[in-house]
């Protein structure tokens, strides 16, 4: 996931769009502190959209939220 990733202080949130069998868009969001293993991530699930563009944007915004108001 390269440049899919925000940072606010000591948190990090990583977001991506993942294509499904349907040919939707799952969007998602994990949420960790930075010195924390990726397998402390939190999992925020954003939903379904028809395109991947629709998704990424979605799952920024996402991300962009979980860090404001620290979702960890």
């Amino acid at each position: 996931m390269t440049d899919k990733v925000l940072q606010n202080g000591t948190h990090i949130a990583r977001y991506d769009a993942v294509e499904k069998p349907d040919h939707a868009f799952e969007a998602q969001v994990f949420v960790r502190l930075a010195r924390e293993p990726e397998i402390a991530e939190t999992y925020i699930p954003v939903g379904l959209y028809p395109t991947e563009e629709e998704a990424l944007a979605s799952a920024r915004e996402r991300a962009a939220r979980a860090l404001q108001e620290h979702e960890f």
